[in-house]
């Protein structure tokens, strides 16, 4: 029998949300992980601590997601787990998500596996990626992807040697999906199973362009986005040119579109600019606001 572990990252919890994620999952794990990003800690994770299989780890600051992740994944190897669950403190699971998942570890050489999305702000299906920005909308059936996001993805902890962890350097933002080029680049399988579907809580809002939805968030994250983006279409060794080419092109979009149509503008303007100089120059980690 498997041994699968999950491992949940907490940032100043909406605890009615992450209880359901909580419920969601620790009877399907052999043990589940939090780990408290939350600065100065969040008290209420405490009533976890009484469940027998919930293990609660505060890091008592904002370390970032990576960071936060790379904790929980090496507390998981360190209890011999055979997978390991990566999951956001808003995301809640069908009760069968991890047989159904498991599955896919069937053939060979499957690094991680993750689910089809059902966007709870839009009520729409997410799209899958076979190409680093090419969408395709599938509803069953299981499917190679270029990349897939954090929540939910299941690791083979076998492959963790060879592929590596979380670049911590990038601190949130494409830290999934650096890891996932990586794999790839290793000559893994990332398999995303469109059978099983589970609603996903984001947690900022969207606005429709020409178009298209622009995702809201503050001038922090547009700051980590166009940095990380700009940073890893000039410098990472996981991505072949054209793809890097296209990344570098979505970075100036965002450069573009945040300023632009999220307010406040000038600030936005700000922070974007920076992170497009700081991904130029590769400069990483935290973002230090006073300097």
């Amino acid at each position: 029998m498997s041994i699968v572990i999950g491992v949940i990252v907490t940032y100043k919890p909406n605890m009615e949300i992450l209880e359901k994620c909580v419920e969601s999952l620790a009877t399907q794990l052999n043990k589940l992980i939090i780990i408290d990003n939350t600065p100065g800690k969040c008290k209420l994770l405490e009533r976890f601590e009484k469940i027998p299989n919930i293990e609660c780890i505060y890091l008592n600051d904002n370390y970032g997601i990576a960071y936060a992740q790379n904790v929980g994944i090496k507390r998981a190897i360190e209890e011999r787990s055979d997978f390991i669950l990566i999951s956001d403190q808003d995301t809640i699971y069908p009760l069968d998500y991890i047989e159904k998942m498991i599955d896919c570890f069937k053939e060979d050489k499957v690094a991680a596996c993750g689910p089809v999305f059902k966007n709870t702000l839009t009520g729409e299906i997410n799209p899958i990626f076979k190409e680093i920005f090419k969408k395709e909308y599938v509803n069953s059936g299981k499917h190679e992807v270029f990349q897939m996001i954090a929540s939910g993805m299941i690791l083979n902890s076998s492959y963790l040697t060879d592929i590596g962890l979380m670049k911590e350097e990038l601190f949130i933002d494409y830290v999934d999906h650096e890891w996932c080029w990586r794999a790839r680049k290793r000559g893994y399988k990332l398999l995303v199973n469109a059978d099983v579907k589970v609603d996903h809580i984001l947690g900022y809002s969207w606005k429709k362009i020409i178009g298209k939805n622009l995702s809201l968030r503050n001038h922090i994250r547009y700051y980590y986005l166009v940095r990380n983006i700009t940073y890893l279409s000039l410098y990472s060794d996981a991505l072949d040119f054209s793809p890097k080419i296209i990344l570098f092109s979505q970075g100036l979009k965002y450069l573009i579109a945040y300023p632009l149509f999220a307010k406040p503008h000038f600030k936005n303007l700000k922070y974007t600019l920076k992170g497009f100089y700081h991904g130029l120059i590769g400069k990483l980690g935290k973002l230090n606001e006073n300097h």
